[in-house]
């Protein structure tokens, strides 16, 4: 992309123009107080006025625009001189973040291979109701005519009942969802978006799952309170 630079004898043009329109403008002032009810004098006042408040709104804005590219060009000018100065810390930063994303790295690779070791578990857990319904159902003992049994669905989906105890298939979209909203609400403010979300989802899930709700929360991490607005006394 091009960038177009703006000169110093552009802005000091545009302000003579400016300057020009408003001394036109302030001749026909006087022209029209010679002749105040001419209709012809009092339209030629106010389209002169109208081109010079245009003229010195536009100089005025390119003066602005060139001011704050002249000190662009200086702030580019000093950078080196700022760069060298902060060395140090332009080194601690960089050793630093380098550091820190590979933590995160190796906090990724451990997540996946977890959420890889809880998937292979659910679908285990389901393929295990599916054929367990599967068996008993062929021998013969439905679902509900007594303390184990086993069925599927018109949509397809298995129920196993051993000695009263029933059982159906894991959704393994809610568990993920389940787990995150879980360390989140541990791990990050109480104002993040990810510890804000799915909190219904996340109460009807351990209210199904008793026994996954069970298993100890992530260490909590404490967080400054939210800051509070006084009301003024009167």
């Amino acid at each position: 992309m091009t960038v177009v630079l703006i000169t110093d004898e552009q802005v000091q043009k545009a302000e003579q123009m400016a300057a020009q329109q408003e001394e036109v403008r302030d001749q026909a002032a006087k022209a029209l107080e010679r002749e105040p009810l001419s209709e012809l004098k009092a339209m030629k006042h106010t389209e002169e006025t109208r081109r010079a408040a245009q003229l010195r709104a536009s100089a005025r804005e390119l003066r602005q625009a060139y001011e704050k590219q002249v000190e662009e060009e200086r702030r580019r000018a000093d950078r080196p001189v700022l760069e060298k100065a902060a060395a140090g810390e332009i080194r601690a930063a960089g050793a630093d973040i380098a550091a820190r994303w590979k933590a995160v790295v190796a906090a990724v690779e451990a997540a996946q291979a977890g959420l890889v070791a809880l998937l292979d578990a659910g679908v285990a857990y389901n393929d295990a109701i599916e054929g367990h319904a599967e068996t008993l159902a062929a021998a013969g003992l439905d679902f509900g005519g007594g303390a184990s049994g086993g069925e599927r669905s018109v949509i397809g989906t298995a129920r196993l009942k051993v000695k009263g105890q029933e059982f159906t298939p894991l959704s393994l979209v809610e568990t993920l969802s389940w787990v995150q909203h879980r360390v989140a609400l541990a791990r990050l403010s109480g104002e993040h978006p990810l510890a804000l979300s799915r909190s219904w989802q996340a109460d009807c899930f351990e209210r199904e799952h008793s026994e996954l709700a069970a298993v100890p929360s992530p260490p909590a991490k404490k967080f400054p309170a939210p800051l509070r607005m006084r009301m003024p006394q009167a």
